[in-house]
């Protein structure tokens, strides 16, 4: 009978969303899903809860996804669980998500094992489980277990730190196109971990994830193309990569490009785009750009307030230790602009 009443849901709602939209279907998974069918229950939560063919109930969804999940149907524990981890429509409570990871868990699903390893890693309090259940996840192939196990692995994190093992958990998740994994793939090949060096090797992982919007390895990349390292220099491709990275606000970049419109190397020499550079990255707390830009400052008497600007600077990076920043300081001290 349940085969027979699943049936006629997948050919209505076949019919609804390809003739009458998914009102129709909405309708099909509603008179299943009141005969007891567990799948039509799951897909009627879904219809509620992301307002498809009704109007968007929240609470509809959680008694839906409740009614499913109590018969066993995994996605719906799952989804059950996320709402009670994160408070989604019901008050936070771990346990209860717990509760309904562990029911979706026992039948295989990826995403409650994994879970499950991230509320243990969260609390920091059980990295032994936290590790057991996220190997589990990445066993099975999910991506992100896979990238976390690497972490773990290469930090010894609630584990013996082991390069080489991190690096093999690292390769599975790049294989499937994680972003951050391909990033430390490159640089295991850039600085030798886990793996012999190979600036060659080092160079097409960060181009892979420089490709993927990756902003550190277009940094990399565009550092690689700038020492021809891996690679042959090419100073145009050297800029391209290092805009991409500095456009997402990586400092390393910022400065890069700095130095580049500073010394004209590859380009014109263009003073106030290296300040604007120096400038974006100092503002993160980049001391050596902060003390980059005092030198530029102090050295540009066109504008009386740009020995204000100097000092400013030099006191930010000499806030962090900088050495020539502190020295800077000391011989202008007795200079009559820098006395208040």
């Amino acid at each position: 009978m349940k085969f027979l009443i699943l049936l006629m849901v997948f050919l209505l709602a076949g019919c609804a969303s390809s003739e009458q939209g998914p009102a129709l279907a909405f309708e099909s998974y509603r008179k299943a899903a009141e005969q007891g069918d567990v799948y039509a229950q799951y897909e009627l939560a879904r219809f509620y809860d992301f307002g498809s063919g009704t109007v968007k109930d929240k609470q509809k969804a959680i008694e839906w996804y409740q009614t499913a999940a109590t018969q066993g149907h995994a996605d719906a524990q799952y989804t059950l669980g996320t709402f009670y981890d994160y408070g989604l429509g019901v008050p936070e409570n771990r346990q209860q998500a717990l509760h309904w990871y562990y029911q979706a868990a026992e039948q295989g699903h990826i995403d409650a094992l994994y879970a499950i390893g991230m509320i243990f890693h969260s609390t920091k309090q059980n990295y032994p489980q936290a590790i057991y259940w996220i190997r589990k996840a990445a066993v099975k192939g999910l991506d992100e277990a896979q990238y976390d196990m690497a972490r773990m692995l290469t930090f010894g994190v609630g584990i013996e730190e082991d390069r080489q093992q991190a690096f093999t958990w690292y390769m599975k998740a790049a294989e499937q196109g994680h972003v951050a994994s391909l990033f430390y793939i490159g640089s295991a090949y850039d600085f030798g971990q886990g793996v012999a060096a190979d600036p060659v090797k080092a160079f097409a992982w960060y181009q892979k994830a420089a490709n993927n919007g990756h902003a550190k390895a277009q940094f990399y990349l565009g550092s690689m193309f700038e020492q021809g390292q891996g690679t042959q220099v090419d100073k145009v491709q050297a800029i391209k990569w290092y805009l991409k990275a500095a456009e997402q606000g990586n400092t390393g970049a910022q400065y890069s490009l700095g130095v580049i419109f500073e010394l004209g190397d590859g380009v014109a020499q263009n003073i106030p785009e290296a300040i604007t550079w120096y400038t974006a990255a100092a503002k993160q707390g980049d001391a050596e750009s902060q003390y980059v830009l005092g030198t530029l400052y102090e050295s540009d008497k066109s504008d009386p307030q740009n020995l204000q600007n100097a000092e400013k600077w030099y006191l930010e990076a000499a806030a962090q230790g900088h050495q020539k920043a502190l020295e800077a300081l000391m011989s202008s001290a007795s200079k009559p602009q820098f006395v208040h």
